[in-house]
């Protein structure tokens, strides 16, 4: 009986029950699009970020010491590999050029780097085991703001930085004669670097090259590593005093923080983040975030408005017919779950719709304005399918109550 009278209700109001649809498809359409890209968009615009500079930095544990080489590699073995996107060290020490004195760092431009394959266990009985592999890394990959006008060096050639290489009167094709102590080498400008930092003032070499020149082979002073990040929480986490199970869930989780743990566990290194960088990211982030959810909340309530007008509408012409129900018998409740029962068909029609245009739409918005494809994923489409109902239902409590406070003699007496 209740689907009977559901079913012959909507089609006899088919217009307005299309206009409440409509209302939804809106709604649904805008949160699927957004909510589409606030969950799958944040990893793409964290890799962009990374873009503008490595956000980890790692440093010797002891001062006059140095972090050995051979074992920056391991940096790709810890739980959170996959989302270590580059490194590149730095050996640097002041030497004299031209009879001036300048600071000459040596460092990766483009390397192949190879790691060994490796079995390891984890916090909580986790496992990872890990075939060889090859690494493409360097100042290309984690500081690809360098400017070079010429070419990148090769074995015993330079980047001059372009206020060095204005104080030393040098330029492309050039040689350069460097004294360090009782070594020297002769090495051709390949190109002259501009960065808008420290960089503009030095010599830049390759990092082979560099370890030459000083005699200290297979040594760095300093790495920086590109990361993927999540955002930090905004209460500071002390680690030590979470218990087991909330540490857990804070290691196996990509927080600047336990990357630089994870890091520390294999490299003999101390990690700091670069604060500049990981803070912003994580500000913007969770700027854009709160973006789309408000862009979302606005589109929702403006949806559960629209269902509202419908539905208010609905009931003032279907008075008589509630009064007369109400007269024969039916209470408020299943007054009541009647409408309910046509907000819930309009949200699951209108959401079905929105989704599979707000899919659509984000697929478009992420190529147009992003430059990546976003892919819905199954919980952007579950929250919005939710939300469309949900709105449904909010948008009908009001209309709804009206309704249930009809007073079947009033009504049918016409006053």
């Amino acid at each position: 009986m209740f689907t009977h009278l559901l079913s012959k209700a909507i089609q006899r109001r088919k217009l307005r029950i299309a206009l409440a649809v409509l209302a939804v498809v809106m709604g649904a359409s805008i949160a699927s699009t957004l909510l589409s890209i606030s969950f799958d968009i944040n990893d793409k615009m964290g890799r962009e970020l990374k873009s503008y500079g490595a956000n980890i930095l790692l440093l010797p544990k002891d001062e006059g010491t140095f972090i050995n080489e051979s074992e920056l590699y391991k940096v790709k073995t810890i739980f959170w590999r996959h989302n270590i996107l580059g490194y590149s060290p730095y050996l640097s020490d002041t030497v004299r050029i031209k009879d001036s004195e300048i600071v000459l760092s040596g460092t990766y431009f483009e390397e192949e780097i190879r790691v060994p394959g490796f079995k390891k266990s984890f916090i909580g009985e986790r496992k990872a085991e890990e075939k060889e592999a090859s690494l493409r890394t360097g100042v290309k990959t984690v500081a690809k703001w360098w400017k070079v006008e010429g070419e990148w060096p090769g074995s015993e050639e330079v980047l001059a930085g372009i206020s060095a290489a204005e104080k030393l009167n040098i330029k492309q094709g050039d040689f350069i004669w460097v004294d360090f102590g009782n070594n020297n080498a002769t090495y051709k400008v390949s190109g002259i670097l501009s960065t808008g930092g420290d960089e503009d003032n030095q010599i830049i070499a390759q990092l082979r090259d560099v370890q030459k020149l000083f005699n200290r082979q297979g040594m760095v002073d300093r790495v920086i590593v590109s990361a993927l990040t999540t955002p930090e929480p905004q209460e500071k986490i002390d680690p030590s005093r979470l218990p087991p199970e909330e540490y857990e869930i804070w290691y196996c989780t990509p927080y600047i923080s336990s990357i630089m743990l994870q890091i520390e566990e294999v490299i003999d290194a101390n990690a700091k983040p670069i604060r500049q960088v990981a803070d912003n990211e994580g500000k913007l982030l969770r700027k854009f975030e709160g973006l789309m959810f408000l862009i979302t909340a606005i589109a929702m309530i403006a949806a559960s408005l629209g269902v509202s007008a419908t539905m208010t509408t609905t009931i003032f012409e279907r008075r008589k017919e509630i009064g007369l129900m109400k007269a024969i018998g039916a209470d408020g409740i299943q007054i009541s779950h009647l409408f309910f029962g046509e907000a819930i068909i309009i949200g699951a029609v209108g959401g079905t719709i929105g989704i599979v245009i707000g899919s659509v739409l984000a697929r478009m918005v992420g190529l147009w304005v992003f430059n990546a494809v976003v892919n819905p994923s199954l919980l952007s489409v579950l929250v919005s399918g939710i939300l469309s109902i949900g709105v449904a239902l909010l948008g009908s409590l009001l209309p709804v109550k009206r309704a249930v406070e009809i007073e079947p003699s009033i009504i049918l007496r016409g006053d």
